[in-house]
């Protein structure tokens, strides 16, 4: 099984591929990591005797060795990802077959859903301290705001940044907003980086003059904070803080979410509320109601968003349905009894709404029916 590290890097050049935007070098890198040492051959010879169903299952097969994706006694995602198109990596049979004449086969079960919603994409507010919004989706790249010396620069359709500068007269705060169906990143004046999930925002200072860096948030982020040992870095949510000093981690402060939850990956952290204050270490996971507790971290299924997955891990389908509802801007209704069976499995959040749904009902478990933007939920 490869490290945390070499499975980021495959994982983000298959999202690369899925959005179009991966390069021949790095679709070259995929392919032969795929192939490696697993009997993928790199080039598919145009009399190719095995099916070109053989060929997803041997592919599928060497995801499961090289990344370690888990088999689910509940969704059988490993046999059914090439088919549905929801998993990342399909793209790697589809570079395959294509470098011969055959061509590659489209899924019989997956058809062009009339109600079908597709994914968010990259969509945010900028608020400024005047009361001023501008709409970033829809605004050009370059200067968007500019006062003492420090500007507020789109570089590009997700991702705006703050340029440090002299200390104008009068820091304003200024809010970041996503909406349903949207994500965006930040970098703030002092060099934090900052992702937006949807429905989320962030409330930040244009420029950090006092002691320490606040910021507030809603819904959830990931921040990867500039180290600075003089000024500690605090994130207000729901009642709760953390602090750092330079840290790479994870906030879900959802209001429909029975409990926050604040993951660390790197550095340590501080989390807490009137109940007390816990350290954190890499790997760990704060859960944040009326008290706080502590547990291992699934680090790859918290950061999953920020990495365009859908990672489940043993989740009841409320909480799904939950994710789903904010990205695809769904509204969900469950019958009456609902099964409280857990869903384990990777999906990407590039495909359709259909497209998850579709992986879920392969459990014979669940139900769904997709229309006007409402799913019913049934077993």
């Amino acid at each position: 099984m490869q490290d945390h590290s070499t499975n980021e890097r495959y994982r983000y050049l298959a999202q690369k591929q899925l959005q179009g935007t991966i390069s021949p070098e790095e679709s070259a890198e995929l392919a032969a990591w795929l192939a490696y040492d697993d009997g993928l051959p790199l080039e598919v010879p145009p009399a190719l005797a095995e099916s070109a169903d053989l060929h997803e299952k041997k592919i599928l097969d060497a995801i499961e060795r090289k990344i370690g994706w888990r088999k689910s006694g509940r969704i059988r995602m490993l046999r059914v990802a090439a088919a549905a198109a929801a998993v990342l990596l399909i793209a790697a049979l589809a570079w395959w077959l294509a470098r011969s004449s055959s061509t590659v086969p489209s899924p019989s079960f997956i058809t062009q859903h009339e109600n079908d919603r597709p994914p968010g994409g990259n969509r945010a507010v900028l608020t400024l301290g005047n009361g001023q919004r501008i709409v970033l989706d829809s605004s050009a790249n370059g200067i968007l705001f500019s006062q003492g010396g420090i500007q507020a620069v789109k570089l590009d359709s997700s991702a705006l940044a703050y340029s440090t500068g002299s200390s104008p007269e009068e820091v304003q705060m200024h809010t970041l907003s996503t909406p349903v169906g949207g994500q965006f990143r930040i970098t703030l004046s002092d060099g934090t980086g900052v992702w937006l999930n949807a429905a989320s925002s962030l409330k930040f200072p244009s420029l950090f003059t006092g002691q320490d860096r606040q910021v507030e948030i809603t819904g959830e982020a990931y921040f990867e904070v500039a180290p600075d040992k003089a000024r500690p870095f605090k994130v207000a949510f729901n009642g709760n803080s953390v602090e750092v000093l330079g840290t790479h981690f994870n906030v879900m402060a959802y209001p429909d979410e029975t409990k926050s939850k604040v993951t660390l990956l790197e550095g340590s952290v501080a989390v807490s509320n009137p109940s007390g204050r816990h350290l954190l270490k890499p790997g760990m996971q704060a859960l944040i109601g009326n008290t706080i507790t502590t547990r291992t971290a699934n680090v790859e299924e918290a950061v999953a968003w920020k990495n365009g997955l859908f990672i489940f891990d043993n989740e009841d389908i409320q909480g799904i349905m939950r994710k789903l509802s904010r990205w695809y801007d769904v509204k969900p209704v469950y019958a009456a009894g609902m099964p409280g069976t857990t869903f384990s499995g990777t999906i990407s959040r590039y495909s359709n709404v259909s497209g998850v749904l579709q992986m879920l009902e392969l459990t014979e478990s669940i139900r769904f029916e997709l229309k006007d933007g409402t799913i019913q939920v049934s077993r």
